[in-house]
């Protein structure tokens, strides 16, 4: 996310007699401060603070420090309040002002952050790493056009700045400009080879293709591949291992709070916290790589053994205590989305390493044994499109929680209108022109049938306009179409009580809403394409027994969609008896059935562990 917090220079020259031991405990926060040892600079420094009463100077600095050390411990409301008090004594204090914004962008506190960062680059216009968190709070408040714009006159100033043009292939991407996009992610590793992140970013957004290469996708992954290296470091690397139990379980991820990993990790975590018989075959440890803690996160954690949160740790220091927890399965939930720890896991630091939810193909890494699928995304004619072994689960590869937000399920609106409702909430780079063509295709067909289309993005005008416009020149009635501006997760969920039917995109499907739009009653119709993630919608949409609602081409998806969108009274009523029974339907499904579930994954883990005992 956001740089770490900067400082101003320390000057002593005016402090007064007798002040040295104040000085010395600022002097040893500064030192835990570059230790990264957050907790002992706050305390040092309000040491500092309550020592040094007759120098405002040094009391000063000391505050600053302890500000910095607040943001870094996950409290950016006391480091901005910190920050805020400071800047009353120096309002034109450039740094304080940025490290205010930063506080403010941990607090997703957008508008203010952008306000702060402007006034910042005001005072001291040559400063990059201030233009590029100013591109940053633009960009996370959906403002791309004005991010772009920043990020453009940050690579004029600083040509070979490889962080302002990653800035501008980041804008493009979340455009939907993928090819432009992925030219410049190019862009970024000319000036720097090695930029992990950039090489995961160009193999995530080959997914989003139309034209998936799998030619060009394995160079890429053999380029990442290259880049972070391959050392074998784990505790067993030269002893045979041995079958034993518990085994123990460390479980990677950045987004373990309320988010689709944390949605179909939640209920298996809680199956394998409360069951007796699987809690005494595994010790679950957590690698949390995000300093984001909620409610959600809060829950997570009571259902682990130990906890870690590692986002500041390099890789060495996460790789060692790996080594000293004694791991046996190391399971990526990451994979190239962003805060994966790809880097960590090509060194090989526990004996088995499992790719898993959180990301949908090959890591690319030779030192990641398996990855776990099911026999719907990865049939047997793709194997060879992983490194991993392929282990499939009996089912589905994951298992998704039941929200428990979730309001009773209402009746479909298409029973009071008379006509259908189709609807979206995916992200906007998911829908590509093919969809537009497609939907276009739908609803020309379909006279009386209307679009309903809910995402984040749509809180922004210019990036509402920019989809309404790709609509009408894909040749969709724009007045037929609703576009919605995201909501809360209670609201989101009531909100299927406007929807009919769920219409999927391809070849990057749902996968959490058409989950959720289960639970809530609400079919999708969904398009397989090939691929583990190609296949998600298909998955799941088998495995509630709805085999009917997955389309095979995309011809077969514009023919089964205006089957629906002109459907008669008795098609209606149809769909409302489906609606009314498909929450049991799915309640003990693979979709849903945790505890069959968690029972399997950990068959598959002790299956794992096993072939790897035998040498296999």
């Amino acid at each position: 996310m956001a740089h770490n917090p900067v400082q101003s220079a320390p000057n002593f020259q005016s402090n007064p007699k007798n002040a040295m031991p104040a000085q010395l405990f600022y002097l040893k926060a500064k030192q835990a401060y570059a230790e990264k040892q957050w907790q002992q600079a706050c305390t040092f420094a309000q040491t500092c603070i309550s020592g040094a009463q007759n120098d405002e100077k040094l009391r000063f600095l000391a505050r600053e420090l302890m500000a910095a050390s607040l943001l870094e411990l996950g409290r950016p409301d006391q480091a901005l309040h910190v920050f805020m008090e400071l800047q009353k004594h120096t309002p034109n204090d450039a740094i304080l002002i940025y490290n205010a914004g930063l506080a403010q962008m941990h607090l997703c506190r957008y508008q203010d952050a952008i306000q702060s960062f402007l006034r910042a680059v005001e005072l001291m216009p040559e400063n990059i790493e201030f233009q590029i968190n100013l591109g940053l709070a633009y960009y996370k408040n959906n403002d791309f056009s004005q991010a772009k714009a920043v990020y453009v006159k940050a690579s004029e100033l600083a040509p070979k700045h490889a962080k302002a043009r990653y800035g501008i292939a980041g804008v493009l991407e979340a455009e939907g400009l993928l090819n432009e996009a992925m030219d410049a992610y190019e862009q970024v590793l000319v000036l720097d080879p090695s930029h992990v992140q950039t090489l995961s970013n160009l193999i995530f957004i080959h997914h989003y293709l139309q034209s998936f290469d799998v030619n060009r996708h394995n160079d890429l992954l053999r380029r990442f591949r290259t880049a972070v290296g391959s050392v074998k470091t784990h505790r067993n690397a030269n002893q045979k291992l041995k079958i034993h139990s518990p085994l123990r379980v460390g479980f990677v991820s950045a987004d373990l709070f309320d988010h689709p990993v944390g949605y179909f990790l939640d209920s298996t975590i809680e199956q394998l916290h409360l069951d007796p018989s699987l809690r005494s075959r595994l010790t679950l440890i957590a690698y949390a790589n995000q300093s984001k803690n909620t409610d959600f996160t809060q829950k997570l954690r009571n259902r682990f053994d130990l906890w870690r949160r590692v986002d500041e740790w390099s890789d060495d220091v996460f790789i060692e205590q790996i080594n000293k927890d004694q791991i046996d399965i190391l399971i990526d939930l990451s994979g190239h989305t962003k805060g994966g720890r790809l880097p960590a896991f090509a060194k090989k630091p526990a004996p088995v390493q499992v790719s898993w939810i959180g990301y949908w193909g090959s890591t690319g890494l030779s030192s990641m044994d398996y990855v776990l699928a099911d026999p719907v995304t990865v049939p047997v004619h793709e194997e060879d499109w992983f490194v991993e072994k392929v282990w499939r689960l009996p089912s589905l590869r994951y298992c998704f929680s039941i929200p428990p937000q979730a309001p009773e399920v209402s009746a479909p609106p298409c029973i009071n209108n008379q006509y259908i409702t189709f609807g979206c909430y995916q992200n906007l780079v998911k829908m590509n022109d093919e969809v537009l063509r497609c939907w276009a295709a739908i609803l020309n067909a379909c006279p009386s049938a209307r679009l309903r289309v809910q995402s984040r993005g749509f809180g922004n005008f210019e990036t509402q306009s920019q989809l309404t416009e790709r609509m009408s020149q894909a040749g969709i009635d724009v007045t037929r179409v609703e576009l919605l501006e995201g909501v809360e997760m209670d609201q989101y969920l009531a909100s299927y009580s406007e929807v009919d039917i769920l219409l999927d995109t391809f070849p990057f499907p749902g996968g959490t809403t058409t989950a959720q739009a289960l639970w809530m009653g609400v079919p999708t119709l969904t398009l397989a394409k090939a691929g583990m993630l190609g296949r998600q919608g298909e998955a799941l949409m088998v495995n509630a027994g709805l085999s009917e609602w997955v389309a095979h081409s995309e011809d077969e998806y514009v023919q089964k969609a205006i089957a629906w969108g002109n459907a008669d009274a008795q098609q209606r009523q149809k769909l409302a008896d489906l609606r009314a029974a498909l929450r049991e339907q799915v309640r003990n499904s693979p979709v849903f059935d945790a505890k069959k579930f968690a029972s399997d994954f950990v068959e598959a883990l002790y299956g794992m562990w096993q072939e790897k005992c035998e040498g296999k």
